[in-house]
């Protein structure tokens, strides 16, 4: 199939799961004989056309970024150009202006058109933004696609229930990790300090000035506990200076966002994941963590109940005491925080097999493609 991928970000120039998803997602589909072309944006001055790992890139230049939002007043006549040069045409994120883009374009005739929900709001809009958002043209773009990919069956009723999404074109496929680059190491573990680890980025729908108060009242309990914040993003000033408020200098740890090859050293050397996120999709790196064998303690979603359950915990959102019980119960009894690790991989390898979420989308495509 001749396969065109619309999405805002693309590995490596944006790392992220999203990016990645696009990325390992147009990798393996190419591996297994499809041709595959990613349109997407060139934040950093890359060549307009090029091959990786077996894809083609084509990047258009922007104008306009607003609210982590990368807009081209020119793609909708590019896409316009390119609409039927194609079997499918994948869209990742509602929440995207190229994904709007394609939406319209799809009213004008287009190859078959399949969105991806990477999570029903956005970690970077208020609350506000986010709902009036899907009660307009996310949900018009959502509902011109003749097919949309949840992770999962709660996010696809929530989209129905709560945003008026035709129930009909929406398709359930879990997302995936890849177990072999993201497994168990026991050598790696940090055993000098209690290490608690967060990958995201410093925006206020990630949560993580919680994480700060509850490290605050932890340190007291167990002095060498340590955290690693893996990110970058508008908020991280803000974060450096509520930690340092909180006397928590000497027990941080600031890294960039890292190569997709370097993350798996930073689950396994960590004791657990803390993600106290306001709004998810299902995070990928909730995926990864697990897959390493780590427990997660993340905020309360039902969409992300079945897959934490028997592999990690979870508190209330916005929650700064039950989050830091949480994460002390761990703590304190290692054994379970082990036995924990253990399950999370198992249904990991279980239920988001990176190699089904593959095949699961190609079938997807193949539905929709005329034979």
């Amino acid at each position: 199939m001749k396969i065109l991928r619309v999405a805002s970000d693309l590995y490596p120039a944006v790392v992220g799961g999203y990016g990645i998803h696009v990325h390992e997602m147009s990798r393996m589909q190419a591996e297994r004989g499809h041709d595959v072309t990613v349109l997407t944006a060139n934040p950093d001055g890359r060549p307009e056309e090029e091959w990786v790992d077996g894809y083609r890139v084509l990047r258009f230049n922007h104008s306009i970024k607003m609210v982590g939002n990368t807009i081209s007043p020119t793609l909708f006549f590019r896409l316009m150009e390119m609409r039927n040069d194609y079997d499918v045409i994948h869209a990742h994120s509602h929440l995207f202006f190229p994904t709007n883009v394609c939406a319209l374009v799809k009213k004008y005739g287009s190859a078959p058109l399949v969105i991806t929900n990477h999570g029903i709001m956005s970690a970077s809009a208020p609350h506000w933004l986010n709902v009036g958002y899907m009660s307009t043209l996310g949900r018009w773009t959502l509902n011109a696609a003749d097919r949309v990919i949840c992770y999962t069956p709660i996010e696809r009723d929530l989209l129905v229930s709560e945003f008026g999404v035709h129930p009909d074109g929406i398709s359930v496929i879990p997302n995936g990790v890849n177990t072999d680059i993201f497994r168990p190491d026991p050598s790696k573990r940090d055993d000098d300090c209690r290490r608690l680890l967060w990958v995201g980025r410093y925006v206020k729908g990630k949560g993580i000035e919680f994480l700060i108060h509850a490290a605050a009242e932890l340190v007291r309990e167990f002095p060498d506990l340590r955290l690693t914040l893996v990110g970058e993003g508008p908020e991280e000033a803000e974060v450096r200076q509520l930690a340092t408020e909180l006397r928590l200098d000497g027990h941080i740890e600031y890294l960039p966002f890292m190569s997709y090859d370097e993350m798996p050293a930073q689950y396994q050397r960590a004791e657990m994941l803390v993600l106290p996120s306001l709004h998810e999709g299902v995070p990928r790196t909730m995926l990864e963590a697990m897959a390493c064998g780590r427990p997660v303690v993340i905020s309360e979603f039902d969409h992300l109940r079945d897959i934490v359950n028997g592999g990690g915990l979870m508190f209330p959102k916005g929650n700064v005491t039950a989050l830091a019980d949480a994460i002390r119960g761990l703590l304190e009894r290692p054994d379970e925080a082990d036995e924990l690790g253990r399950r999370a991989r198992e249904t990991i390898i279980r239920q988001n097999s990176w190699r089904n979420t593959v095949e699961s989308t190609l079938d997807l495509y193949r539905e929709l493609v005329p034979a």
